[in-house]
């Protein structure tokens, strides 16, 4: 197995778009549409997963876990 390949999220959902398109081409080789579903896939699978990580934090930050700090000072009064 190779090592995982770094993507940000906008970038694996661009290439993951190019890939949709380019799979749409009818003339592709067997490899080279083998090459794409894995690709695909594997992009699939990790933008996925970020989601659902994002969706977690959204979902603790409604519920008032793991935020910021803040006090208001309050102007003397004298």
């Amino acid at each position: 197995m190779s090592e995982p390949q770094k993507v940000s999220f906008e970038l694996g959902l661009e290439r993951l778009e190019e890939i949709a398109e380019k799979l749409g081409e009818a003339e592709l080789s067997v490899e080279e549409t083998i090459a794409l579903l894995r690709d695909g896939k594997g992009l699939e699978q990790a933008l996925r997963a970020y989601l659902e990580t994002a969706e977690k934090d959204l979902q603790e930050i409604e519920q008032g876990k793991g935020l910021t700090e803040f006090v208001i000072e309050r102007p003397d009064s004298a």
